[in-house]
């Protein structure tokens, strides 16, 4: 499925060996069977996983998370942004946080069989976490307040990737439009201050 959408990916400069396609579609026929039995996303078939889950997860490589040596993924959820993220990067260690044990069984169940050594899986909620902690988060399920700062800032977080359906001003961030939808959606990086 991810190769009918390779000469967009191209179009973003991202390319993608024939291993990691393979990943990628085992991900994506993974993740509809388990939504059957337990709700991860509101696609409802496998192209709605791809166009609007796998490759929006890709995008934040257009903005310099392709340099991070550690990511910790809050709200990981369905194993977006991660796992797609983790099968391209698969010398980046990836701490997926989701505080849903139905959906920690499924991030389990995809690291298992997609041979996924770079992600570890922590059934908790944030503020719980223990030190030392990567550097830098991504997140596309939790919004990002005051107190959420707060808490990255605490646990020494220096940076995070956020995605947005507004144009963010005056920080890096990469725009585009995913296959078969209308509008723009941005991935930003900012500073945690």
């Amino acid at each position: 499925m991810i190769e009918k959408y390779l000469n967009w990916l191209e179009s973003h400069q991202i390319k993608i060996d024939k291993e990691k396609i393979e990943k990628l579609n085992s991900f994506s026929k993974l993740v509809f069977e388990w939504n059957r039995k337990i709700n991860l996303t509101a696609a409802r078939n496998e192209k709605e996983i791809v166009t609007r889950h796998i490759l929006d997860s890709l995008m934040p490589l257009k903005i310099g998370a392709d340099r991070e040596k550690e990511l910790l993924d809050l709200g990981s959820g369905g194993g977006f942004p991660a796992i797609p993220l983790a099968i391209m990067l698969d010398k980046t260690k990836f701490l997926l946080v989701e505080k849903v044990a139905k959906k920690c069984a499924f991030l389990n169940k995809a690291k298992r069989e997609l041979e996924l050594k770079n992600i570890f899986v922590e059934n908790t909620m944030f503020e719980q976490l223990q030190s030392p902690l990567p550097k830098a988060l991504i997140t596309r399920a939790v919004r990002i307040d005051k107190k959420l700062l707060n808490e990255m800032k605490k646990k020494k977080i220096v940076h995070y990737y956020a995605f947005l359906s507004e144009k963010p001003e005056n920080i890096p961030h990469y725009g585009y439009i995913l296959p078969d939808e209308k509008k723009e959606r941005y991935v930003a990086r900012k500073e945690a201050e």
